[in-house]
């Protein structure tokens, strides 16, 4: 380190108020060991070509306030506004699915107590008819049969379908609101085959967990 050069010094005509007012002395005290040790590290900072000077680590302090107030004022706001609207949408079809599905449960249910009271009704025909014979107590057993498999296979296919469809929407908004978040950090394009595959596998072993 440099010499130390004396501190800065104050006009004559102060040291009669800094005697009147102590607290002033002190401060004339603490400024002057200030002005010292700022000259002290400024010449040792010239003398260390490898620290960096006050000047450069004061405006270094700048331009990275600058940054941040960059990425969490201006980049960062229209990013999260739009990943908060992909979820409100993803939310509601979530709903609406959900809704859609509890429909089809219940007209499955409505199926099936029709569907009871019909077997109700053939087997008091049955038995009513059977005099008429085995045979066509058969025939008429395997319809209602036949007919209770088909309304509940057409239950559960549509019910099958509306899982699909709201797990294939999912799985876009999902990639979309991925994609566009990348994209918007990266700026440049992002491979959208690649992470649509990644976002249906993901979805897939969610489902199969749940």
């Amino acid at each position: 380190m440099g010499e130390g050069r004396p501190g800065r010094s104050f006009p004559p005509h102060d040291d009669a108020r800094l005697k009147e007012f102590p607290v002033l002395a002190l401060v004339r005290v603490l400024a002057e060991t200030a002005a010292t040790d700022v000259q002290q590290a400024t010449e040792s900072a010239a003398k260390n070509p490898i620290l960096p000077t006050i000047n450069e680590m004061f405006w270094a302090a700048v331009v990275f306030m600058l940054l941040w107030a960059l990425m969490k004022f201006v980049l960062l706001p229209p990013i999260t506004k739009v990943m908060a609207a992909r979820a409100e949408a993803i939310r509601n079809d979530l709903q609406a699915a959900e809704a859609a599905e509890a429909q089809r449960v219940t007209r499955l249910a409505d199926y099936e107590a029709g569907l009871a009271g019909a077997r109700s009704e053939a087997v008091s025909i049955i038995e009513q008819a059977r005099g008429e014979g085995d045979a066509e107590r058969r025939v008429q057993i395997a319809a209602a049969d036949a007919e209770v498999a088909a309304l509940r296979s057409e239950a559960a296919a549509e019910i099958a379908a509306a899982k699909e469809r709201a797990r294939t929407e999912l799985t876009a908004s999902i990639t979309d609101i991925a994609v566009g978040a990348a994209e918007a950090v990266v700026q440049k394009p992002i491979d959208r085959a690649a992470q649509t595959a990644l976002v249906e596998d993901y979805v897939s072993r969610s489902g199969s967990q749940n």
